[in-house]
């Protein structure tokens, strides 16, 4: 079909990217704050009212904001933002900017008020108490589902980083124990974090120099022992100790990866090699469609439901005070939105001739390439260096996801154990949560050797939007038992049903089966049919229907702590 062309450059689009991010930032959230998510001053959060040391404390906000972002990016909108180029530059501004700052950001930010709110209880727990038992239960089997099958595809890339670059050996493995060191100068010693920050930020610049001087090349079933043994103590270590101070770490370089991009691209201001829109071209674009396909290929950085777990499970039972809600959760979206354009940019200064087969080799292949290209025309460094860098940084934004979701994993295994059975595991609760952990371990690296989870990661924006749709529901329930009109988020459950999610999961299904791939096109069926039976259970148990005053007496009394 007919393609729209007009020039483009990398500036423009960065100055595109900033104008929509900032607006998201100084304007969508600041209403959403006065209107629903008001702060109050004197409330404690759960991190002060629960203080556990493990999950639940409160955390140096500036130390949480960074492992947040970090947490939540990943791979995904990297990966992301390298598949939608081959729509052309006007996808990201047509799609990805404008749901993220008025759906994706909006999400997480309205995710973590709720979930604070309501003791730091997964939003998965609030369904299963408000809507029923089968919703709440439908929730948290999606999430754990969708969260192993990432953690798998992120294992299998870092294992083709690691083998592939062995001059990145060294720095991988100092991921592993830089956290326990700088969480205890942290939280125990009362260090400044910015001087922690300091101090990691030249230890790894140390090791990115000794790796590229000593490569060191291990076989792949070395990586994978260790990806499981990291995993394991991520989820079950205290959060002060392991995740967060290194996701601090990873946070640092992921922003310089980005400052360095933007950066060069705003200062080469290079011309973009593709069309603006390609709506549909057997030979460039393998994802078929623009619309509905660039809502099956990209979640994180546009809209991202799986983050109701990133910013309920793991985050939420962080927050020192409840001002820190609007920044780390709506922001850290906009920043996800940020490392995907990243990508993005990367791609389209390729020729499309170079584009195709570098995606072909793999995402992370085509960042590095895209990467030197535009960090290149301001850092004179060799070639094969800068795709080093960029490679190191692709590998940064994955590893810090697979910390916090081999976390998430374990607290959403147990949850839907004990909703299952319902009943709380009061007994051997430590034991409990090594179990977890160690059963996600063995299913992260078995679906990862036996490529089992190519059948659902590549329908990861699927079961996101899924998500999505649940979680406006839930913060719609919690407005209305406010006092609040919910009218924002039964339209943002619409858009997302109708606009993003059963489209991507009924195009999903088309497209695979039309490529013979039926494994892939049932669970894309399946993902639809789960969203639709728990709309159906909202829709049941509380459309149209008013909550008695013993409801909302009971539920604001849920969350006076």
């Amino acid at each position: 079909m007919g393609n729209f062309t007009m020039q483009m450059t990398t500036a423009y689009l960065v100055i595109i990217g900033l104008a929509f991010w900032l607006f998201g930032v100084f304007v969508v959230s600041k209403k959403l704050e006065k209107v629903y998510f008001t702060p109050d001053p004197n409330r404690k959060t759960p991190a002060v009212a629960f203080r556990d040391d493990f999950d639940f404390y409160p955390a140096n906000p500036y130390s949480l904001f960074g492992d947040h972002w970090a947490a939540t990016a990943g791979g995904a909108p990297l990966a992301g933002g390298v598949a939608i180029a081959q729509w052309g530059w006007a996808s990201g501004i047509l799609y990805v900017l404008p749901v993220n700052i008025f759906l994706g950001s909006v999400h997480d930010y309205a995710a973590g008020f709720v979930a604070m709110r309501q003791r730091g209880q997964t939003l998965s727990e609030i369904s299963y108490r408000w809507i029923t038992p089968l919703s709440g239960i439908l929730f948290v089997f999606i999430g754990y589902i969708a969260i192993v099958s990432f953690c798998a595809a992120f294992a299998r890339l870092i294992i083709v980083g690691t083998t592939g670059f062995p001059a990145l050996f060294i720095p991988v493995i100092l991921l592993a124990i830089i956290g326990p060191p700088s969480g205890y100068l942290l939280y125990k010693k009362g260090w400044p974090v910015w001087l922690i920050g300091i101090i990691q930020y030249v230890i790894f610049l140390i090791a990115l120099y000794v790796g590229l001087m000593n490569p060191i090349k291990l076989p792949a079933e070395f990586w994978y022992v260790f990806l499981a043994i990291v995993g394991i103590l991520a989820a079950c270590l205290p959060n002060w100790l392991y995740s967060e101070p290194a996701n601090f770490m990873m946070f640092l370089y992921m922003t310089t990866g980005v400052v360095l991009l933007f950066i060069g691209a705003i200062i080469a201001n290079m011309p973009v090699e593709f069309p603006a829109l390609i709506f549909y071209d057997p030979r460039l674009t393998p994802s078929g469609w623009f619309y509905p396909g660039i809502t099956m290929m990209v979640s994180c950085g546009a809209l991202t439901g799986m983050h109701v777990y990133w910013i309920g499970a793991y985050t939420c039972k962080r927050f020192p005070e409840e001002r820190w809600v609007r920044i780390i959760g709506y922001g850290g979206e906009v920043l996800e939105s940020v490392g995907l354009w990243t990508a993005f940019l990367a791609m389209l200064v390729l020729p499309v001739t170079e584009y195709l087969p570098a995606l072909k080799a793999g995402w992370t292949v085509a960042y590095g390439v895209g990467f030197a290209k535009i960090v290149g025309t301001m850092l004179p460094l060799p070639v094969d260096l800068l795709k080093i860098l960029g490679m190191w940084i692709a590998l940064v934004f994955m590893v810090s996801t697979f910390y916090s979701g081999f976390r998430n994993m374990r607290v959403l295994g147990l949850e839907f154990v004990q909703l299952v059975a319902k009943r709380k595991i009061t007994k051997y609760v430590t034991a409990s949560r090594w179990i977890a952990g160690i059963i996600s371990a063995l299913l992260v690296i078995g679906l990862a050797i036996s490529a089992g989870y190519l059948y659902i990661w590549a329908l990861f924006p699927i079961l996101s939007t899924s998500l999505a749709v649940f979680s406006f529901i839930i913060v719609g329930e919690w407005a209305r038992l406010h006092g609040k009109n919910p009218i924002y988020w039964r339209a943002a459950m619409v858009i997302t049903l109708f606009g993003i999610s059963l489209p991507a999961a009924i195009y999903g299904a088309w497209w695979n089966f039309k490529a013979g791939a039926y494994v892939p096109g049932v669970v894309s069926l399946v993902a639809a049919i789960v969203t639709l039976i728990y709309v159906a259970e909202w829709a049941r148990k509380r459309w149209r229907r008013e909550y008695t005053p013993e409801e909302k007496e009971q539920f604001l009394k849920f969350e006076q702590f």
